[in-house]
């Protein structure tokens, strides 16, 4: 078969082994989806806090990077095919950036206060929280939050071949 120059070789070429549609959907793990999708959020949100304390300035787009890393961890972890891991990782990236945004004014209020962060952490309170969602968190980190959860869940599902979206789908019809 002529190709235009350029083009790869079809993957799906070829003869195929029979794809087993329940092998698909055994594979998927909320458990770990929802496992690998915090501690991409703790992590990520320590380099956010690092790399904000080395420049000393706050990148609000961080929540849209740390969005497509724990959508790329569910995708991984979980190997999910329905609605549940687009949920989980979006809820876990919404809350990854007000949280990665709470780690990051950590260093400023310590600062401010002269406490050490351990202090700071132990004088969290629900008015302290509130006050910092009301006074701190503005419409462009709500923004920024929809952008993250949007790009987690859009990287969050897994992909198939054309094999294994064709068995599973007949699986379903049966």
């Amino acid at each position: 078969m002529l190709r235009p120059k350029g083009k790869q070789k079809d993957k799906d070429e070829g003869p195929q082994s029979p794809v087993d549609p329940e092998a698909l959907v055994g594979a998927q793990s909320v458990r770990a989806a929802v496992a690998a999708a915090i501690v991409t959020m703790l992590v990520l949100g320590g380099f956010w806090t690092f790399f904000t304390g080395v420049t000393g300035r706050v990148f609000p787009w961080f929540s849209i990077v740390q969005g497509i890393f724990i959508g790329l961890a569910v995708r991984r972890f979980g190997r999910g095919l329905d609605w549940r891991f687009p949920l989980i990782a979006g809820t876990v990236a919404w809350a990854g950036a007000f949280l990665g945004n709470l780690m990051v004014a950590i260093p400023v209020t310590t600062s401010e206060l002269g406490a050490s962060a351990p202090e700071v952490i132990r004088g969290l309170t629900w008015w302290s929280l509130r006050t910092f969602f009301t006074e701190v968190i503005t419409v462009v980190d709500y923004i920024y939050a929809f952008c993250a959860a949007a790009v987690a869940m859009f990287y969050s599902k897994r992909r198939l071949t054309r094999h294994e979206d064709f068995a599973l789908r007949t699986r379903q019809r049966s």
